[in-house]
């Protein structure tokens, strides 16, 4: 009766054994390549989502360009001559000046710079003032909404303490009609 045991239990752990090998194989042939497939499936579906985020970012700024252009186009379909162009640009400059506490030593206005669809307006002017003063000209300027730029500038000390003389080449551009 023993040597019976021993072939149940020996059977037994057959059984388990074979058990044991069946779900190893059902792992390595099904499980494990649809553990990859979906982990693939993941790591595409993040870069999708990615992707989706920065053109969804996009469409907004897009959209944002498209409303700011529905505003300007009005402007450009109605802007003035050149030379109504460079007396706006002298009147905005005063403004800034008087606006900083600054008064224009001089102005000039060398000739427009003529692209395809813009034009390039240019004014040279000095100014002699307080640092303080001619720094807050400086952020006038630069914080315009309109496009006007610094493009060169030069300061120089003077005989009075913390003045300067200051002179600068400001641009701005105009948009011109498509001809």
């Amino acid at each position: 009766m023993k040597t019976s045991a021993k072939t149940g239990r020996e059977k037994y752990l057959g059984v388990i054994a074979l058990g044991v090998a069946i779900i190893c194989v059902m792992f390595v042939v099904v499980i494990e390549p649809q553990l990859k497939q979906r982990k693939a499936l993941l790591k595409r579906m993040y870069g999708l989502n990615l992707k989706l985020t920065k053109m969804q970012g996009d469409l907004l700024i897009k959209d944002r360009i498209d409303r700011i252009y529905a505003k300007l186009e009005p402007l450009i379909a109605s802007s003035g001559t050149e030379l109504r162009e460079r007396v706006l640009l002298l009147t905005e400059l005063r403004n800034m000046c008087s606006k900083a506490g600054v008064n224009p030593a001089r102005q000039t206005l060398p000739p427009a710079e003529n692209e395809d669809y813009y034009s390039r307006l240019s004014a040279n002017i000095e100014i002699d003032g307080h640092v303080k003063d001619i720094v807050n000209f400086v952020i006038t300027v630069e914080a315009s909404p309109d496009p006007i730029r610094i493009e060169s500038f030069n300061f120089n000390a003077t005989n009075v303490e913390d003045n300067i003389h200051a002179s600068f080449v400001i641009s701005k551009i105009i948009a011109t009609p498509k001809s």
